[in-house]
């Protein structure tokens, strides 16, 4: 029965690991009160909440490349952090 499960468990892991991933597509959203902005990754199935912000930007492909355009956007001061 452990070698099954043991099985198993390696099966399953490898279906993940072997799957496509989903693409990621990360934005930088603007609350609105506190005008903070923060990165998000819009393929979650939960969208941020609450629902008072604005996207800065376009889709990017990873999290480095959205980590640039935050540092751009916060030298524009158009963050608060």
């Amino acid at each position: 029965m452990k070698r099954f499960s043991l099985m198993l468990l390696g099966a399953a892991g490898a279906f993940f690991v072997l799957s496509p991933a989903q693409a990621a597509d990360f934005r930088v959203i603007q609350w609105d009160n506190t005008r903070i902005c923060q990165i998000y990754d819009m393929t979650w199935l939960i969208k941020p909440f609450p629902s008072n912000y604005k996207v800065l930007t376009k889709s990017l492909p990873n999290y480095a490349a959205a980590v640039d355009a935050k540092g751009k956007i916060a030298k524009k001061a158009n963050c608060s952090i």
